[in-house]
C-alpha cells in the first residue's frame, strides 16, 4: 500500500523543477508511505550537480537511475511505501526487473501473488523478494500488457519499459485503489509535453505543474450524486484512470483501453437457468470462492484485523476468516449511544462466537464536531459518505493494526440494498409510465411534487427524473442526492450555464443491460461503489495510515455472481439468501434473520440537535444562494429532506479549506 507520483516526458527532457515536482507529490502522500520511499531517475539527470544537492539537502541517499542517454522519452517515478509484504529493503520502490530494463511503482496488493510467482519461476523468472510487487515486473516481461489479466487483486501502478520508452498505468478492475493523471503542456493535449501521475489529486496539485483551476462540472456533478464520477475531478484537466482500464504512454502516444468489464462477464441466459446449474451447486461454488478470497486476503507480514458491524457483511468475514487463523483475531466496532444505531449486541455475538480480541470504540456527536477539521482534511474529493470509514480506521490505527478487512461490496455482490430488491417491479412500472404521452406524463409530475410537498411527503422531488423514465434516470432517484432544478438554484446558475457544464447529467450506465435489475447492479459498481464507497475507503483509511482490504470484491467472486439469475440472489425479503446459505451454520440466524442496518451514524439527530456546530457558515454565500441554502437546512428541520443534503452544502464549502493532507 503506497503513494504513487511520477512525470513521464515525451522529450525525455528533465529539469531540477521535475524532480522538485516529484518529490513534493511524495511529501503531500506520507500519509500514505510513512514506512518507505523510492525515486527514479534517468541516468543522465542523477549527474547533473544541483540533482545531487537537492538530494543532498534532504538527507536522501536511496535513488535508482536507469540508463537514458538517447534523450528518448523517459520518465521519473516515486514511492511512498506502507510496508505490508517483504519489510526489508528488497521490496522498496520503485522495484526493477533482473536486468534494470523495467521498473515499477505499486500500490495495493496482489493476491494470488504466491500462484503467479510459482507460474513465472517455472518459466526461469528469478525473484530477489518476496514482495508481490516483483510480480508485475516479471508478469509483464512474460505476458506483456496482457499481465493485468492475471492479476487478482487491488491496484494501482505505473510501469516504465525503458528499453521500448513507454510508461503503463494501470487500475483494478473496481476501482478499489486511486490513479490521477494530467497531461503536461500548454493547452495540456494528449501529444503535448508527457504526463504527469499520483494517487491523490492533491498531490498533482502540489506538483505546481499544473494549472489549478476548478473543474466547473464536479460541483454540479457533487451536488447530483454526492461524490464526483470518473474521469472528473474537482481540478480541471486532472483524470481519474476509470476502474479496469489501462493509459499506455508511448512516443508521442496517449491510449486508455479497458481490459475488464462487468457487462463482458453476464452469464448468457439464452438457455434459462439451466445454464447456472442447480442451487447446491451455486451455493458450493460460492463458498468456494468466498473461502479462497478471504484465504488470500489475509496474506499479509504484518498485524491485521477485521471492521466488525454486527451485519451480515462484517459477520461473514470473520466466520470465513476464523477457519484460517490459529491466533484470535482482532476485530474492531464503532459504538453509540443513540440505541437505534448500535449494532454493538451483534458484533459482540460474533466476536464471542469466533473469540475474537474485539475492541469497541464509543462515538459521540461531540466528538465527531471536534474531528471535523481533520475529517475534511481527510477527504481528496468531496463526498457525502466516509465519515464512518475515518473513524473506524483511526481506531484500527490505535489499536496498532496495520491492515484491515471491510465487508464493502457485499452488498453489490450480493444485492443487499432495497431498491435492487424492487427492481424487478420497477420494471413493469417503468414501461408502463413510459407509455403515456410526454406532456401528459410532464404534466402529472408537475403536479405531484408540489402536491407532494405540502403533504409532508419526503422526496417527491426525484419524481423529475421521471419525465425521462430511462433506467439510468430510475437509478437516480434511489442514488441522486440534488435534482437539476435544485442544484442550479443552489448554484445560482444561468440556463445557459447549466446546459453548458450540466450536459452530462443523467448519463448513468442504462444502455449496457438488458433488465432493470442488471443496469441498477452495473451503476452501483460503475458508480456509487468506485466514485463513493471505495474512494472515501481509501482515503480515509490512509489518512491513518491504514490499509483497508475488500474480500467480496475479488473479480472471481464478482463474475459468478453477476451472472446468476436472480432467483439465486433474491429471495422475497430475506437479506442475501446466496450469500447466507453459502455461510450456513457458521452465521448465526440472529445476525441474519434481522432487518437490515446498514454502517451510518447518527447523523439525523446529530444535525439536529447541534445546529450552530455543524450548519454551513455565512461564507457559504460565495459558493451557494444563501437562501437556497436556507430552504435545504428548513427542509432537512422539517424532515423533509434527508440529512445528506444540508451535510452535503457543508462538504462542499469546507472542502476548499482543507488543502493538506492530515499530517500523522
Amino acid at each position: 500500500m503506497c503513494g504513487l507520483a511520477g512525470i513521464f516526458r515525451f522529450d525525455g527532457r528533465f529539469t531540477l523543477r521535475d524532480v522538485e515536482a516529484v518529490l513534493r507529490m511524495l511529501d503531500a502522500q506520507v500519509h500514505r508511505g510513512p514506512d518507505d520511499w523510492g525515486i527514479l531517475l534517468p541516468d543522465t539527470l542523477l549527474q547533473h550537480d544541483e540533482v545531487k544537492g537537492l538530494f543532498a539537502a534532504r538527507g536522501l541517499d536511496h535513488v535508482s537511475s536507469y540508463e537514458n542517454r538517447s534523450a528518448g522519452p523517459g520518465v521519473i517515478l516515486g514511492s511512498r511505501r506502507l510496508s505490508i509484504l517483504d519489510l526489508s529493503i528488497r521490496g522498496r520502490m520503485p522495484l526493477s526487473s533482473a536486468a534494470g530494463a523495467n521498473w515499477v511503482t505499486h500500490n495495493g496488493e496482489i493476491y494470488n501473488s504466491p500462484a503467479l510467482r510459482e507460474e513465472l519461476q517455472s518459466a526461469g523468472y528469478r525473484f530477489r523478494s518476496s514482495s508481490d510487487t516483483e510480480v508485475l515486473i516479471n508478469g509483464y516481461d512474460c505476458w506483456g500488457d496482457d499481465f493485468v489479466s492475471h492479476l487478482r487483486g487491488m491496484f494501482a501502478f505505473g510501469l516504465f519499459d525503458s528499453a521500448s520508452s513507454r510508461l503503463l498505468l494501470a487500475r483494478d478492475r473496481f476501482g478499489i485503489k486511486p490513479l490521477y493523471y494530467a497531461a503536461l503542456g500548454d493547452p495540456p493535449t494528449a501529444n503535448g509535453h508527457g504526463l504527469i501521475f499520483a494517487s491523490e489529486v492533491r498531490a498533482i496539485k502540489h506538483s505546481n505543474l499544473i494549472a489549478d483551476q476548478p473543474e466547473p462540472e464536479a460541483a454540479i456533478r457533487f451536488l447530483q450524486l454526492g461524490s464526483i464520477p470518473t474521469p472528473l475531478t474537482t481540478v480541471k484537466n486532472v483524470f481519474a484512470l476509470p476502474a479496469g482500464h489501462m493509459l499506455i504512454v508511448g512516443p508521442g502516444a496517449l491510449n486508455i483501453r479497458r481490459y475488464w468489464s462487468l457487462t463482458d462477464h453476464r452469464r448468457k441466459r439464452a438457455h434459462g437457468d439451466r445454464e447456472a446449474g442447480d442451487e447446491g451447486e451455486v451455493i458450493a461454488t460460492t463458498r468456494r470462492l468466498l473461502d479462497e478470497s478471504v484465504q488470500q486476503h489475509l496474506l499479509s507480514d504484518v498485524r491485521l484485523g477485521i471492521f466488525l458491524s454486527g451485519g451480515v457483511d462484517s459477520s461473514a468475514l470473520v466466520a470465513l476468516a476464523a477457519s484460517f487463523r490459529r491466533e484470535p483475531l482482532s476485530t474492531l466496532s464503532i459504538v453509540f449511544d443513540e440505541p437505534d444505531y448500535d449494532e454493538s449486541k451483534y458484533a459482540r455475538l460474533i466476536a464471542d462466537k469466533y473469540q475474537t480480541s474485539h475492541c469497541e470504540t464509543l462515538l459521540r456527536s461531540q466528538e465527531l464536531v471536534s474531528e471535523l477539521p481533520n475529517v475534511f482534511a481527510a477527504m481528496d474529493q468531496p463526498t457525502v459518505d466516509g465519515v464512518n470509514s475515518f473513524f473506524v480506521s483511526r481506531a484500527a490505527k490505535q489499536a496498532g493494526l496495520k491492515v484491515v478487512l471491510s465487508g464493502l461490496g457485499g452488498d453489490e455482490v450480493f444485492l443487499g440494498y432495497r431498491h435492487l430488491h424492487k427492481a424487478h417491479s420497477l420494471n413493469g412500472a417503468r414501461q408502463l409510465f413510459a407509455a403515456v404521452p410526454s406532456t401528459l406524463r410532464k404534466g402529472l409530475i408537475q403536479f405531484a411534487i408540489p402536491a407532494g410537498t405540502a403533504a409532508r411527503r419526503n422526496g417527491l422531488e426525484k419524481l423529475a427524473y421521471l419525465e425521462d423514465p430511462s433506467s439510468a434516470n430510475m437509478y437516480l432517484m434511489f442514488r441522486g442526492l440534488f435534482v437539476p432544478k435544485q442544484i442550479q438554484k443552489l448554484l445560482g446558475l444561468s440556463d445557459v450555464e447549466m446546459k453548458r457544464y450540466g450536459a452530462a447529467l443523467g448519463t448513468m450506465n442504462g444502455s449496457a443491460a438488458g433488465s432493470l435489475l442488471d443496469s441498477f447492479v452495473i451503476n452501483e459498481f460503475d458508480h456509487y461503489l468506485q466514485n463513493q464507497l471505495l474512494k472515501d475507503t481509501d482515503c480515509m483509511s490512509m489518512a491513518h495510515s491504514i490499509e483497508t482490504r475488500v474480500p467480496f470484491l475479488d473479480h472471481k467472486l464478482v463474475e459468478l455472481a453477476f451472472g446468476l439469475p436472480a432467483r439465486f440472489k433474491l429471495n422475497g425479503g430475506r437479506n442475501k439468501p446466496l450469500l447466507i446459505k453459502a455461510l450456513g451454520d457458521d452465521l448465526p440466524r440472529e445476525i441474519w434473520d434481522r432487518p437490515k442496518m446498514g454502517f451510518t451514524f447518527p447523523f439525523a439527530s446529530w444535525l439536529k440537535n447541534s445546529r450552530d456546530a455543524y450548519q454551513t457558515n455565512e461564507s457559504t454565500a460565495g459558493i451557494f444562494d444563501k437562501r437556497e441554502v436556507e430552504k435545504v437546512w428548513t427542509g432537512f428541520r422539517g424532515h423533509r429532506l434527508h440529512w445528506s443534503r444540508p451535510w452535503a452544502l457543508m462538504v462542499l464549502e469546507q472542502f476548499a479549506k482543507s488543502e493538506s493532507p492530515v499530517d500523522r
